[in-house]
């Protein structure tokens, strides 16, 4: 079982259902939601100085990719730029219902990206990413 899932997404449908579907399955003890990549890059900020605890690091990050504000790929440009360091303890999955094959391409060139997962996160996209990390 993970610890932490962060879930990155702007539709507050989906982040009902992932916590739905992440709890059913008992895959984490904890699930963080950020709306967009700004509200996700302040999360980490806030790790890093302490504001939030490091036992709420998430071992795993849910990453929408159309978002307002800040797009997935843009928080994950931030992310690797400013937390570098954090990249080897979290694992990134992309999940969207982005039909652009560039995204799916990009996601399977990014070495810090896990996979590209299609919307919705259900037990088979669950199953996958547990068989990927071996947990």
């Amino acid at each position: 079982m993970v610890n932490t899932v962060l879930s990155i997404d702007d539709d507050k449908v989906t982040q009902v259902l992932n916590g739905i579907h992440l709890t059913d399955y008992k895959f984490c003890n904890k699930i963080i939601e950020a709306y967009n990549g700004i509200e996700a890059i302040s999360f980490f900020k806030k790790l890093e100085n302490g504001e939030i605890s490091m036992d709420s690091f998430p071992e795993i990050i849910f990453l929408d990719l159309n978002m307002p504000m800040m797009d997935g790929w843009a928080f994950f440009e931030a992310f690797k730029r400013d937390f570098a360091h954090f990249e080897e303890k979290t694992k990134i999955f992309v999940l969207s219902s982005s039909i652009n094959p560039t995204d799916k391409e990009r996601a399977e060139n990014e070495k810090s990206i896990v996979a590209f997962l299609n919307k919705p996160l259900d037990e088979e996209n669950l199953k996958e990413v547990s068989n990927l990390l071996g947990i």
